[in-house]
């Protein structure tokens, strides 16, 4: 099993999304890549099921709009949400 200490905690004070940096293939200047969200978080999304690779849980702090991303990515059966109090 692994080393519980490598997980990174959820973040109550940035979103932990990460979004498109806005380089594709074709920009001449930039690579194309992921930058994290900057917004404040309202949400902390919690996995239902432990990875069995590694038997953790994983969790990380959305805001709004990376929630709506999440959920219609991920599903609302992947994780828990927890309003941020």
């Amino acid at each position: 099993m692994s080393d519980k200490s490598k997980m990174v905690p959820p973040d109550t004070d940035q979103c932990q999304s990460l979004k498109p940096n806005g380089h594709t293939f074709m920009t001449l200047e930039g690579r194309p890549g992921y930058v994290r969200c900057t917004n404040k978080p309202v949400w902390i999304a919690t996995e239902k099921k432990a990875n069995p690779k590694d038997g953790m849980v994983g969790s990380m702090s959305l805001c709004d709009e990376c929630k709506e991303v999440f959920l219609k990515q991920m599903g609302k059966d992947y994780a828990v949400l927890s309003k941020i109090e």
